[in-house]
């Protein structure tokens, strides 16, 4: 029987616990649990971008860190408040940090720019979608300023390997939008023309050595969010995490006007296309529940507790992979390789197998779970042919005759 991609990764993170230390301090409880009592909160100035104005200003967030931690390398989260892009600051989301941070997480609340209301009065539907288009440059240049932190000062030890974004309502929206939403969509011109106008995909926000690092994530956690199309989300994109009460009249849980505005796409219709397709999602559906009594009311909170649970377990399976920059030494005679790694789509990669494995019977999966290729009685130091069709991204490599030897990641250029 085929092992689910979630099983082969907790089984993986569990090895790593039992036999040896990993990259990023996995010991098969930290990432899924409170491991840390306490944590502590560093604000630091992200970007700076231009305001509906045309004038320069900053944006700030804050960042959360368990507290005395040794680890050198930790998964990053980077979390928008709610507000309907009109109001809210980063403070409301700094519980969630503080939930992650005592995980492990290094956890980030981000400022992001907001429709003045005060100076231009109540938005229509296209003003909100500009401030959405705005939010999301933002979101982008916070996840970039991790990276360039870790290949500069490595203040946070951030791991440029694992970032993963999500947020509350208007903040969900922003990050499903920042992971799904991408020129190979139908974006109708109206959303292009804001697109454009505020620095196209890569943004406005943010210096030009920020931009110059990667945007990319690696799952999305959504709470009570949606999509302006949930066909944007395509089987080869990251992995979903989504929360949504059945009674939300600001974002619906299926589709509508949201706040009364822009059209979405809640996460019921978001979560039926991820399964549609084979994305690696789940969906905690909180019945009855409303846009805000979801998180407020403490006759929910089981069940916000228990999404929460879930997301960091993904998460925590997510970042313990074994991966080509890790250490050999630490996985003794269990270590296994490919090279190259990253590789391009039909190319040929040599495969060294670990100590007493003498033929191996590999599996190739995509992010989503989905089985890509088998390959039989592969031979020490062999080659295999990844499918030319492959689309680019994050792969996984298991050997089924080997169980005791860890997940192998791979990424596809």
């Amino acid at each position: 029987m085929r092992l689910t991609l979630l099983t082969l990764l907790l089984c993986s993170a569990q090895i790593l616990s039992a036999q040896s230390p990993h990259p990023n301090a996995c010991d098969g409880t930290r990432y899924k649990q409170a491991v840390f009592n306490t944590v502590k909160k560093t604000t630091v100035q992200y970007a700076t971008t231009p305001n509906y104005f045309g004038n320069a200003m900053t944006l700030s967030m804050d960042v959360y860190e368990p507290e005395g931690d040794q680890a050198t390398e930790r998964p990053v989260i980077v979390l928008a408040h709610g507000g309907s892009f009109i109001i809210g600051d980063r403070t409301m989301m700094e519980a969630y940090c503080q939930n992650m941070a005592k995980r492990g997480y290094v956890a980030a609340t981000i400022q992001y720019r907001l429709y003045p209301l005060l100076q231009l009065g109540f938005p229509d539907s296209l003003d909100i979608f500009d401030a959405a288009v705005k939010a999301v440059a933002d979101m982008r240049a916070a996840v970039r300023y991790f990276r360039q932190d870790a290949a500069s000062t490595n203040v946070f030890r951030a791991d440029p390997d694992h970032i993963f974004i999500g947020g509350y309502s208007a903040g969900a929206v922003t990050a499903l939008h920042a992971a799904y939403m991408d020129p190979e969509d139908d974006v109708p011109t109206f959303l292009l023309n804001f697109i454009n106008a505020n620095g196209g995909w890569t943004g406005n926000s943010g210096s030009s050595a920020n931009q110059s690092y990667s945007a990319d994530v690696e799952a999305v956690i959504n709470m009570s969010g949606g999509l302006y199309r949930s066909s944007w989300i395509d089987a080869d994109e990251v992995s979903l995490s989504s929360i949504h009460g059945t009674a939300d009249e600001t974002v619906s849980y299926t589709y509508g006007l949201a706040a009364g505005l822009a059209y979405l796409e809640g996460s019921s219709l978001l979560h039926v296309r991820a399964q549609e397709i084979g994305l690696w999602n789940n969906l905690v559906t909180v019945q009855g529940g409303g846009h805000s009594t979801t998180y407020e009311q403490a006759a929910y909170a089981p069940q916000v507790n228990n999404f929460l649970n879930i997301t960091s377990e993904r998460l925590e399976a997510l970042t313990c992979a074994v991966s080509a920059a890790d250490d050999p030494q630490q996985y003794g005679d269990r270590y296994w390789s490919i090279a190259p790694n990253p590789a391009k789509a039909g190319a040929q990669l040599q495969v060294k197998l670990p100590a007493g494995t003498e033929t191996a019977q590999l599996t190739l999966y995509d992010l989503s779970g989905r089985l890509l290729q088998q390959y039989r009685n592969v031979a020490n130091e062999q080659g295999i042919l990844l499918p030319a069709d492959l689309v680019p991204g994050i792969k996984f490599l298991h050997i089924e005759n080997a169980p005791d030897a860890p997940l192998f990641r791979i990424v596809v250029e």
